[in-house]
């Protein structure tokens, strides 16, 4: 009798489903914010490629602030040309190749999943980089 009653505490049938059902909502957060993560990260880097590329062009070609805007919105990726914030700002109004140039990109780039958009307050995330150079 006791053997039998010892048998059914001990029978382990639904054990792996808590584990899975405790376990999962973990994973699924962690990949989340890996995938957010390296999104963000990819968006930052075309941000960051996109500032100098502008301040490098500005320099070497000494270009109007329209031809240098336009040349950062054909090298930046597709998600990002047309809704990222230029600013283009050269030290020395007067004559241009003797001071700097400051190149200044900003985006709201969308979160991917939702999970992440808990912790950073919104859908969108602010990236911004800014690049100066000396016009020479």
């Amino acid at each position: 009798m006791f053997a039998n009653i010892i048998k059914r505490i001990k029978k382990e049938d639904g054990q792996a489903i808590v584990e899975l059902a405790i376990t999962l909502p973990i994973l699924i957060m962690i990949l989340c914010a890996i995938i957010d993560f390296g999104w963000l990260f990819m968006n930052q880097n075309s941000i960051d490629y996109c500032s100098r590329e502008g301040a490098r062009y500005a320099i070497v070609h000494s270009a109007s602030k329209t031809a240098i805007e336009e040349h950062v919105r054909e090298i930046a990726p597709e998600n990002i040309a047309d809704t990222m914030n230029i600013s283009i700002t050269f030290t020395n109004t007067s004559n241009p190749r003797l001071g700097d140039v400051i190149i200044v990109i900003s985006d709201d780039v969308n979160i991917l999943t939702p999970i992440v958009g808990v912790f950073v307050q919104g859908e969108t995330m602010n990236l911004s980089s800014s690049c100066t150079m000396k016009v020479e």
